[in-house]
């Protein structure tokens, strides 16, 4: 008797399991599908499925783009239906023919659908002609660091939406990629066909030697489907697409090893030059402001070098902190260095300023060039003040006293002129006397506070010197403000800006600042550690301060990479 039950309970769940599965069906929109064109893949259930479909075996072969889920029920004749449709957008990677496997929702699976993806035919679909890439570069070959121009276009001769073009990708990861201005849109006729084009430039700068291989840049869109008239009630169809252009392959130089200047410059064309205000007149004593540019075609500014223009006998030069700048047209980058210096003569007569010469490697020519400033000679005129005009310092104005002996009233004339000199010889001295003992006790506590300052001041110096000579910028900075906070107490002294806004113009100051910035951008390579040693000393009037060490500590020098 319990074994009839146990028989029947379990035909019975059996039944139901049966009743209650639900019947998977799948099939696809259209059967011409061609590669980098989207089609839709539906999935019907009519009943409950047991759980969510997985469709992740689906994306080995295709992308997909779009899915979406729908469901409606139906009561007729008391009976009651419920169907659900699964709708995913499909691109497919390459041509095949593909088996769909059996997807699975829960435990109900669908039926398995073989499709078959043809190639692009530009004589069978007009589809394909209507929307391509065209990718270039203005050379097949260049120099390491130098630029190159990337041009992509999208030709395209139907409307679209959802549309999106990836940026180049390349084979050195390391390359600097700039894009170059806005879009252009304009239009052309291709074969009789009128066609909306989209141009996009970019510049790149590669950074290693060898094959540069861009990869081919991928557009991904809807075309949008229009119906033919009015009264055509035929919904939209829109069509995805994907369109890649073609991968392209640059050879890539190294630097040429007759070109021995550290400060790697290719390029097309480099300018140097320099400019003074208008009416320049130089005089001993007043400063006039030199201004020398730099400007390199196809080079960023921060591959451009320190401009100097060497030292110059009787002049003193206070170099401002250089303008870097970067302008962009259709032609690529143009860096911009700037660099302002105050000249101030210090003796008059005629000077000459000596030539300023930079290397660079002509990338059109290859061969190595110089930029210069030629060779001047300025005539300094001597200032307001003068060693020459200056009254002498040796002493006080001496007054020569002659005694006439002509006559007796001349005599007591004499003779009084000379008590009133004593009598007020003896009061000066008395004076003389009581100011001094005054400002020795009030130097008494002056004095003791100066020692205590002085030796802070040396203490806090020869901690600088150190730190220098071991290139630790952010000690340099910590000891630089204490030293700011004793030279200004009354300020509030926190930064190395702080002490920057308290300097005067010139070479302590600019140091600072670019030991400032070298330690915002998180590049203590841009620092130099024996010049801003040298501009303390100078600004202090101090010594130089040699290392403890006798090991010669040699700045960095920097390589190409």
């Amino acid at each position: 008797m319990v074994k009839q039950f146990i028989y029947s309970f379990v035909f019975i769940c059996t039944v139901l399991q049966a009743a209650h599965a639900a019947s998977i069906s799948a099939f696809v929109n259209r059967q011409n599908i061609q590669v980098n064109e989207s089609f839709n893949l539906v999935f019907e259930a009519d009943g409950s499925v047991d759980a969510d479909p997985d469709f992740s075996p689906l994306s080995v072969y295709f992308d997909i783009l779009n899915q979406s889920q729908s469901s409606n029920m139906t009561i007729v004749n008391g009976n009651f239906s419920r169907k659900t449709v699964w709708t995913l957008v499909l691109l497919a990677k390459q041509t095949g023919t593909y088996a769909i496997p059996a997807i699975e929702f829960g435990n109900d699976k669908s039926k398995p659908l073989t499709i078959k993806i043809k190639k692009s035919s530009s004589q069978s679909s007009t589809v394909d002609q209507s929307i391509f890439l065209e990718a270039e570069v203005d050379q097949t070959s260049t120099y390491v660091q130098s630029q190159l121009i990337y041009t992509v276009r999208l030709f395209r001769s139907v409307d679209i939406q959802n549309a999106s073009l990836t940026e180049p990708e390349l084979s050195d990861t390391d390359a600097i990629v700039e894009k170059i201005g806005d879009d252009k849109r304009y239009q052309t006729n291709r074969n009789g066909v009128r066609y909306i084009v989209v141009e996009r430039k970019y510049a790149i700068f590669p950074q290693q030697s060898g094959q540069l291989t861009i990869n081919p840049v991928e557009f991904n869109g809807q075309i949008v489907s229009q119906r033919r008239s009015f009264f055509d009630i035929t919904p939209f169809n829109n069509v995805s697409r994907r369109v890649l252009s073609k991968k392209i392959n640059i050879d890539i130089k190294s630097m040429p090893t007759v070109f021995a200047n550290k400060h790697w410059l290719p390029s097309s064309e480099v300018k140097l030059q320099d400019s003074w205000p208008e009416n320049t007149e130089f005089k001993v004593g007043e400063p006039v402001t030199r201004t020398i540019s730099l400007l390199a075609a196809g080079l960023t500014a921060s591959q451009l070098p320190e401009i100097t223009a060497g030292n110059i006998k009787s002049i003193k030069q206070y170099p401002d902190q250089p303008t870097m700048n970067n302008l962009k047209d259709k032609n690529g980058v143009v860096g911009v260095r700037e660099e302002k210096i105050a000249y101030i003569p210090t003796n008059p007569g005629t000077i000459t300023l000596p030539e300023i010469n930079i290397p660079w490697w002509n990338t059109r020519t290859g061969k190595l060039q110089y930029a210069r400033i030629e060779a001047k000679k300025i005539n300094v005129l001597a200032g307001a003040v003068t060693p020459q005009s200056l009254p002498p310092v040796d002493g006080p104005e001496q007054v020569t006293l002659q005694t006439p002996i002509a006559s007796q009233s001349n005599n007591a004339s004499s003779l009084w002129i000379v008590a009133t000199l004593f009598f007020a010889t003896l009061w000066l001295l008395t004076l003389s006397l009581l100011l001094k003992q005054k400002k020795l006790k009030l130097s008494t506590t002056v004095t003791t506070e100066q020692k205590a300052d002085k030796k802070q001041s040396r203490n806090l110096s020869k901690k600088f010197a150190s730190a220098c000579h071991q290139n630790n910028a952010e000690l340099c900075k910590n000891i630089l403000i204490d030293w700011g906070q004793q030279q200004w107490p009354d300020k509030n002294i926190l930064s190395l800006g702080d002490i920057s806004t308290e300097l005067e113009e010139g070479t302590f100051k600019y140091q600072i600042d670019t030991l400032n910035q070298a330690l915002y951008a998180n590049s203590t390579d841009q620092w130099h550690a024996d010049a801003i040693l040298h501009a303390f000393e100078k600004h202090e009037g101090l010594p130089a301060v040699k290392p403890q060490s006798e090991v010669d500590i040699l700045q960095p020098l920097n390589k190409l990479q």
